[in-house]
């Protein structure tokens, strides 16, 4: 096998068909979702340049059959394989090569199976840890009518009309829901250059409108058509709107235009103590599918 540095969109495309097929191969590994990649790279303050020098590809002559992604500032990296490479010298050797090109500090790896004994004996026996915190997955069925959940008086369901307006009006929202320690003026501009990215489609960003226009609340929804798997990155309200049901509106409003765009399944993953979410997401018949763990080590 070869390494290479990333070239362009078209290996992106061969790095989110990766993970379609990870997620088909049901293996015991756990491959994120497409639209978590695109997230990353593009919803980011990140340089492109930067983050493009942060990828490695390996290739086994035309064909891609495994990839990694540091990510400096997070002090994080990820790594995925075909899924025939699960625990081979091949996928370790890409392992190791991530850990020794990060940054001296603390080094993560998220989104572990619990169950997965072929990564999880790698990192163990490479002087990781598991850390106490850990994400909870998510799935539901998309078969079956979707229950009703009408919004309040007033309010009403629009889709993005990516324009910057729209940019400034869904940070207003995320801005106060995330609870960023940044200015508007300096948080609104990511948004404003996601919207403009090459991976974002208006039509499956959703709001809630408030009757005074505000954006109550929000979602993007993203689609797999390999694998029939939407998936929700990300999901808020804003605090002045909460406790008013309009995220269960909304989430079942999303399921049900996914359902229509042919995909069978959907799924989220939230922080194992973000109590608010898991309850959101239950709500609408979320259940609990797998717990992803977070290794940690001194590097």
């Amino acid at each position: 096998m070869k390494m290479r540095f990333y070239e362009g969109l078209h290996d992106l495309h061969a790095m989110l068909g990766l993970l379609s097929e990870g997620t088909m191969a049901g293996n015991g590994t756990h491959y994120v979702h497409r639209g978590d990649l695109q997230w990353w790279l593009y919803y980011t303050d990140t340089p492109q340049e930067i983050w493009q020098s942060n990828i490695r590809l390996w290739m086994e002559g035309d064909r891609l059959i495994g990839w990694a992604l540091l990510s400096p500032d997070q002090n994080a990296f990820d790594v995925y394989t075909v899924p025939e490479l699960r625990g081979d010298p091949c996928q370790q050797e890409m392992l190791a090569w991530a850990v020794e090109n990060m940054p001296e500090g603390v080094v993560e790896s998220y989104w572990n199976e619990e169950g997965d004994t072929a990564r999880i004996q790698w990192l163990e026996g490479n002087g990781f840890t598991p850390a106490k915190d850990h994400y909870v997955y998510f799935k539901r069925s998309l078969s079956g009518p979707l229950p009703e959940s009408p919004l309040p008086d007033g309010f009403h369901f629009r889709a993005s009309l990516g324009t910057e307006e729209d940019a400034r009006l869904r940070s207003v929202a995320s801005l106060a829901s995330f609870g960023s320690s940044k200015i508007f003026d300096e948080y609104w501009p990511r948004t404003w250059r996601f919207m403009q990215s090459p991976v974002y489609l208006p039509k499956h960003e959703l709001f809630v409108m408030s009757p005074q226009g505000q954006v109550a609340a929000f979602c993007i929804v993203w689609t797999d058509d390999l694998t029939k798997v939407g998936h929700f990155e990300p999901v808020g309200t804003h605090p002045d709107f909460q406790r008013k049901g309009l995220g269960k509106s909304l989430l079942l409003e999303a399921m049900r235009r996914l359902k229509s765009e042919g995909m069978t399944e959907a799924d989220v993953c939230t922080n194992h103590d973000n109590e608010a979410a898991i309850r959101l997401y239950e709500s609408v018949g979320f259940q609990k599918s797998k717990r992803l763990l977070i290794y940690r080590k001194d590097h």
